[in-house]
């Protein structure tokens, strides 16, 4: 009876943990869909942008290029200077369009620049285009710079997401990105001075956040969210930096 009773015992907790693994499992199965979820949301979404910045300022300027060339009059040459002008105005704000759209598409500054070179041109248009002062630290040397170019593009993305959700829900007005090495491991510190994260964010994330965590996920990266000594939000990103 003993005998018995200790196999029974150890067949329900052998189902038991066969069971929580299994829901584990599911759980993660489930998480893994949503995010993948998330990356068709957002890719598609950003096919929806790029084609009403190609409808609204490209193809915009090349209707108003179109008008001016066909009111053209050859009667005096101030009408040829003024058709001249007005061309290369035209023009300049097609190819500045077409350069701001293909950089939203590939972070071409990454390859030129390398990746604080990038990051560092970044906050510069934030700044002047947002009024967010936005401060980087590196003390992790030529790490960052070192990244192969999947982990960078991710990398950078995540800083844009971030940025782009301290100038729309923070109300801040400075944002600060940190570089260091911590064993072997490098860390990314993001803090700003806004009105901090929600207090259901753990329970509710947004796209922004979802994105993400699901571009972290793919190059191998941790992250954790808290309240900073500026009272406002806070991510700690870790990678294994693969070079």
């Amino acid at each position: 009876m003993l005998v018995v009773s200790f196999v029974v015992i150890f067949i329900r907790h052998q189902n038991k943990l066969l069971r929580q693994q299994r829901q584990i499992q599911q759980a993660e199965i489930a998480h893994q869909k949503e995010l993948l979820q998330t990356v068709i949301e957002s890719e598609e979404t950003e096919r929806k942008r790029i084609g009403q910045d190609l409808h609204d300022d490209v193809g915009t300027a090349l209707s108003n290029l179109r008008i001016t060339i066909e009111m053209f009059n050859r009667s005096t040459s101030a009408d040829l200077d003024s058709f001249k002008n007005s061309c290369k105005s035209i023009i300049d704000k097609v190819i500045l369009d077409v350069r701001n759209i293909s950089h939203n598409l590939s972070p071409a500054g990454i390859l030129l620049y390398g990746f604080i070179g990038a990051l560092e041109e970044l906050s510069e248009f934030v700044t002047l285009h947002s009024g967010l002062q936005v401060s980087i630290s590196n003390k992790a040397g030529d790490l960052p710079d070192r990244l192969n170019e999947a982990a960078a593009i991710s990398l950078y993305r995540v800083m844009e997401e971030l940025l782009n959700n301290t100038i729309k829900h923070a109300g801040a007005n400075r944002a600060y990105i940190s570089f260091e090495t911590e064993g072997g491991y490098m860390s990314v510190s993001y803090q700003d001075d806004g009105r901090g994260m929600p207090k259901n964010i753990k329970t509710k994330k947004g796209i922004g956040l979802q994105n993400i965590e699901s571009r972290l996920g793919i190059i191998g990266a941790d992250f954790t969210m808290g309240q900073n000594q500026l009272s406002g939000f806070s991510m700690l990103i870790k990678i294994i930096p693969v070079i």
